[in-house]
C-alpha cells in the first residue's frame, strides 16, 4: 500500500518530527509519498496530486489531501528552477513576517500594497491578481477542482480524505452559496463524506480545540504550525476516518 499526502507546509515532511501522514502510513504499514510543500496554493496541491496518481497508478493507494488558504496563487516562473514534475509553476509567496497573523488569516490581510512583499519580478502580476481577487470566484474554482479530482479518484476506487489544513472556507456572509453558479458545487462537496467539512473543520482549529499550541505561535499566532503531538493526534483522527469510510476497522 502507498499513503500519498499533499499539502502546504502544515503537512510537509522535514519538520523535525513525524507529521500526520507518517502516522497514517505507519498504521497501515504502507510506503509514504509526501508531496507537501511550503507556500503551496490549492491549485498546485490538486494538480500535482492528480498527475502523481496518474503516474503511480491507482493500485492500493490512499490519499490525504490538505487544503490551504484560498488567497494563495501561483505563476509560471521560468527564471526559477523547475520543481520535481511540476515545471516552472511556483506559488507566489510574500514576506510572512510582515503579515498580521493575529486576525482571522491571510484571507483578510489582502490590502492594495501587499504585493510589495513579493519577489520583485512578480510584483506587477501579483498587484493585478490582487486587484481582481474575489472570494466567490476562488471558492467556486476550488470546489470545481475538488469535484473533478474526487470524481477521477472515485472512478478508480481510490480511498481519500480531503480537509482544510489552516483556514476553513468563507461562510455564507461572504459567499453566495445559494447562487446558481456555486450551489450545486457546494451540495456535491457536502454530500461526499470523505471530505471533512471545509466550512467548519481544519487541522489547525482541531489541534487548538484539543489543547495543542502551535510550535511557532509567537510568529503565526493561532495559524501557527502544529507540533509533533498534534500531528500524532490528528493522524489518529485521519486513521479513524479512513477505517470508518473504507476499511471497516477500529483502531486498537
Amino acid at each position: 500500500m502507498i499513503v500519498y499526502s499533499n499539502s502546504c507546509s502544515f503537512g510537509e515532511p522535514g519538520q523535525g518530527h513525524e507529521v500526520y501522514a507518517d502516522h497514517v502510513a505507519d498504521y497501515f504499514k504502507a510506503e509514504l509519498i509526501n508531496r507537501g510543500q511550503a507556500g503551496s496554493c490549492n491549485r498546485r496541491i490538486i494538480r500535482t496530486t492528480l498527475r502523481d496518481l496518474i503516474e503511480y497508478g491507482s493500485n492500493d493507494v490512499v490519499v490525504l489531501l490538505g487544503l490551504t488558504f484560498i488567497s494563495r496563487t501561483e505563476l509560471w516562473q521560468p527564471w526559477l528552477p523547475a520543481t520535481v514534475n511540476d515545471g516552472h509553476f511556483h506559488s507566489i509567496t510574500v514576506d510572512h513576517q510582515k503579515i498580521n497573523w493575529s486576525i482571522k488569516g491571510l484571507i483578510d490581510t489582502i490590502v492594495p500594497d501587499i504585493h510589495q512583499l513579493a519577489d520583485a519580478r512578480i510584483k506587477d502580476y501579483y498587484k493585478q491578481w490582487l486587484s481582481h481577487y474575489d472570494r466567490e470566484a476562488e471558492v467556486t474554482n476550488l470546489l470545481t477542482d475538488i469535484i473533478m479530482l474526487t470524481g477521477w479518484m472515485q472512478s478508480r476506487s481510490i480511498p481519500y480524505i480531503i480537509f482544510s489544513n489552516v483556514d476553513v472556507l468563507p461562510d455564507s456572509d461572504l459567499v453566495g452559496y445559494n447562487s446558481p453558479f456555486i450551489s450545486s458545487l457546494q451540495e456535491t462537496i457536502r454530500a461526499d463524506n470523505s471530505i471533512l467539512d471545509l466550512w467548519k473543520f481544519s487541522f489547525g482549529t482541531y489541534s487548538l480545540e484539543n489543547g495543542f499550541i502551535p510550535k511557532d505561535y509567537d510568529l503565526y499566532k493561532h495559524h501557527g504550525h502544529p507540533g509533533g503531538d498534534a500531528h500524532k493526534f490528528f493522524g489518529n483522527y485521519l486513521i479513524t476516518n479512513l477505517n470508518e469510510r473504507y476499511f471497516n476497522k477500529e483502531i486498537r
